[in-house]
């Protein structure tokens, strides 16, 4: 049908026009229709096209201290078995047996794996992902089990983090980083240690959470006690191309932390320059994670979709791991901000299905939204490439 775009396999189409209104310089373009943040279909398109193709962190290496030591999480809609095999590398694996595509481990973390076992039919993996055992196998023809080892994850690690892709042959996670490890030079990533770990539950489609962390226009109304200590049009957005957007906010003068008194008994990171020490820097990496840096700690988030009208976000708090601190007050002002995005973000979400909305518009304190958004239909594959401002 001329005029439409199909976004999915069964999915309501959107007019063409819909997109280009979105694709137009930012005083007058258009916000993202809103059936984008209901269809199941458009959630498959982004689950294939983006998160199955992404690389996304997951945590960090120091949560794997010790051969054995494992984690299985979700990502995309399949099972993920990180580990350290008996000579101290990480692996990563789909969490799946190649005999009836059984999950293998059902526990969430642990310190104690010596081989994988199939609880269905005792198929046996050693840590390498080699097929290792085969009850009542011996009379199948041409069967091979070299041939049957577990289907690999592509793993990389940057500073400390771990981070996973599901294609086959991603692009190296050094290019998907683009400016970011140039913008975090000088905070010291790879001496990190996670002190808080919040999951939470937000009945959002993915793209809002996304949105709300890559905008301050909702600062004043949604944030009081934020704009308190860094001013809501502070700063300048300096990765704008993705799949990394962000830049950095300042501090007011005498403010020392993000916290909500604005004090901190924490020490700075060493290796700091006196613009560090004023500013608070966030950076996305596009579609999954959010990093944080202030002077004294940092915090990372994992967005984890789980249907189009729900997100886990899993929110980690880290400070130096020479700092007896742990943070706690530091966990304090975010468990407030983030409770106050979230529902913001639910109350966006059930907004956009009403049966009167479609279409809005971006504030100029939206620029770098725009460019999300541009670059998602992009990648989606619903426009060319988004304008260059």
């Amino acid at each position: 049908m001329a005029g439409v775009a199909r976004t999915g396999n069964g999915a309501a189409t959107i007019p063409t026009s819909a997109y280009r209104a979105v694709d137009r310089p930012l005083r007058e373009a258009s916000t993202l229709p809103g059936p984008l943040f209901r269809d199941p279909a458009v959630y498959e398109r982004e689950m294939e096209r983006l998160f199955r193709r992404s690389w996304q962190c997951l945590g960090r290496e120091d949560e794997f201290p010790t051969p054995g030591s494992f984690r299985t999480v979700e990502v995309a809609g399949s099972g993920v078995l990180v580990l350290r095999n008996r000579q101290g590398q990480l692996k990563a694996f789909h969490n799946v047996c190649r005999h009836r595509g059984t999950r293998l481990v059902e526990e969430a973390e642990g310190s104690d794996l010596t081989r994988l076992l199939c609880p269905y039919h005792a198929w046996v993996y050693d840590l390498d992902g080699r097929l290792i055992g085969t009850p009542h196998m011996q009379d199948a023809k041409e069967f091979d089990r070299a041939d049957f080892g577990l289907f690999p994850v592509a793993l990389e690690t940057w500073r400390g983090f771990v981070f996973v892709n599901l294609a086959r042959n991603p692009e190296p996670l050094e290019k998907a980083l683009g400016g970011l490890p140039a913008r975090t030079a000088n905070f010291p990533l790879e001496s990190l240690r996670r002190t808080h770990r919040v999951v939470y539950e937000i009945a959002a489609n993915w793209k809002l959470v996304v949105q709300n962390a890559n905008e301050c226009y909702h600062c004043p109304g949604v944030h009081p006690q934020l704009v308190k200590i860094t001013p809501y049009r502070s700063g300048e957005e300096d990765l704008r191309t993705g799949p990394v957007f962000g830049g950095w906010m300042d501090f007011v003068d005498g403010v020392r932390s993000a916290t909500l008194s604005g004090e901190t008994k924490r020490t700075p990171f060493p290796g700091l320059s006196a613009e560090d020490l004023g500013r608070v820097y966030y950076y996305v990496l596009y579609p999954a994670n959010f990093l944080s840096l202030f002077p004294d700690y940092a915090t990372f988030d994992w967005f984890v979709p789980m249907g189009p009208e729900r997100t886990r976000l899993v929110f980690d708090v880290y400070v130096h791991r020479d700092e007896t601190d742990p943070g706690a007050d530091a966990m304090e002002f975010w468990e407030m901000t983030n409770r106050q995005d979230w529902h913001i973000c639910e109350m966006a979400h059930l907004g956009s299905k009403t049966a009167a909305y479609f279409q809005g518009r971006y504030s100029s304190e939206e620029d770098v939204v725009h460019l999300v958004d541009q670059y998602y239909l992009k990648r989606m594959g619903l426009t060319k490439k988004p304008r260059r401002r």
